[in-house]
C-alpha cells in the first residue's frame, strides 16, 4: 500500500503558475505542456469552489487514471469526493506563497509509478492560482451573509435561504418552524450602559442561542436586537420546547463587566402550514413575538 502526502506549493507573488522546470526537456515535454495549457485554459472558467475541484478531477482524468479523489479544505468540514477509494494513495497539501488550500488525494488499486507522481504533480501546478481566487471568492461571498459584530448569519442570508427551506418543507412534506427572538428593552441597555456594552450583550446572546440551538438549526441576527432561528424537521411543540430553553439561557447570562445588568427576551414561535409562503409564517412567528411582549415579556407566545 502507498501513501504518502507532500507539499505542493508555489512561491511566485505573480499570481500566476508557471510550467515546472524541465517540463519540456523530455520526450513527452510538449504533449504535456499542451496538457498544462488545456487544464490551465479550462480552471480559469470558473470561481465556484466545488465546481472548480470537480473540474479539475474530470478533467486530469484522461491524463491520470485514478479510481478514487478527494479534496479537503483546511480548518472546515466541506470535503470533495468523488469515485471510490482504493488501497493505494497518493496525496498532497496545496499552498501558495505559505498559505495553506486543501489537501487533494487520488487513490486506486495498483500502485501510483513515480512518473505518474510527477505527472500529477505537473498538473496539480495548474490548479493552485484558480484554486486560491476561488477561495477569495468564497470568502468574499460569505462574509456578505455574515454579520461583522455577532458573527451570526445576516438579515441578507435570511431572505436568501429562508424562501429556499420553506420550499424544500413543503416539497418533502417535513416539518418546519421558526422562532421570532428579540431582546426586551435593549434601548435601555444602550442608554444606560453605553452602545460598546449593548454590543457586548449582543454577541453574548448570539452566543448563548448558538450554544442552545442543534447543529441543523439556523440562527440569522434580522436587525438590531432581533434574532430568527430556523428550524428544520421540528414540529410546533419541539420548536416550543427550544424556544423556552433559549429564553431561559438568556435570562441566565452573567456580564462580568457590567454590574447589576441582566437581559431577558422574548420569542415568538411559529410552525408552517400546508402551503403557507414564507412571508406568511415570517409574519405568524413575528406576530406572536408582539403577543410575547403584550403579556409581559420574557416568555414565548405560539402563533396561532
Amino acid at each position: 500500500m502507498t501513501g504518502y502526502i507532500q507539499s505542493l506549493e508555489s512561491n511566485s507573488p505573480s499570481g500566476v503558475s508557471l510550467l515546472p522546470e524541465g517540463i519540456a526537456r523530455n520526450s513527452e515535454g510538449g504533449q504535456q505542456i499542451a496538457q498544462v495549457v488545456e487544464l490551465t485554459t479550462r480552471l480559469q472558467t470558473t470561481l465556484e469552489l466545488e465546481n472548480l475541484i470537480e473540474l479539475f478531477f474530470d478533467v486530469i482524468k484522461s491524463h491520470f487514471k485514478y479510481d478514487g479523489a478527494t479534496f479537503q479544505l483546511p480548518g472546515e468540514a466541506l470535503a470533495i469526493n468523488t469515485g471510490e477509494q482504493c488501497r493505494h494513495n497518493i496525496n498532497y497539501s496545496l499552498k501558495v506563497l505559505g498559505q495553506p488550500l486543501g489537501d487533494i488525494g487520488f487513490s486506486r488499486s495498483r500502485r501510483f509509478k513515480d512518473t505518474e507522481a510527477k505527472m500529477l504533480e505537473n498538473l496539480l501546478t495548474t490548479l493552485l492560482y484558480p484554486l486560491r481566487n476561488a477561495l477569495l471568492y468564497r470568502e468574499a461571498i460569505q462574509s456578505a451573509f455574515v454579520d461583522s459584530l455577532t458573527g451570526v448569519k445576516n438579515r441578507t442570508a435570511f431572505d436568501s435561504n429562508f424562501h429556499r427551506e420553506v420550499e424544500l418543507g413543503h416539497r418533502n412534506g417535513s416539518e418546519l418552524s421558526l422562532i421570532v427572538l428579540d431582546i426586551d428593552f435593549f434601548k435601555k441597555v444602550n442608554d444606560q450602559y453605553g452602545h460598546s456594552i449593548g454590543d457586548y450583550v449582543l454577541k453574548c446572546v448570539a452566543q448563548a442561542v448558538e450554544a442552545t440551538i442543534r447543529s441543523s438549526d439556523a440562527l440569522y441576527r434580522y436587525g438590531g436586537e432581533e434574532f430568527t432561528v430556523v428550524l428544520s424537521g421540528t414540529d410546533q411543540a419541539g420548536a416550543l420546547l427550544l424556544a423556552e430553553r433559549i429564553r431561559q439561557n438568556i435570562e441566565a447570562l452573567v456580564f462580568a463587566s457590567s454590574k447589576g445588568l441582566s437581559i431577558t427576551m422574548s420569542l415568538g414561535v411559529a410552525t408552517l402550514n400546508s402551503n403557507e409562503e414564507s412571508k406568511h409564517l415570517f409574519i405568524r412567528a413575528d406576530e406572536a413575538l408582539y403577543q410575547a411582549k403584550e403579556k409581559g415579556r420574557n416568555q414565548v407566545a405560539v402563533a396561532e
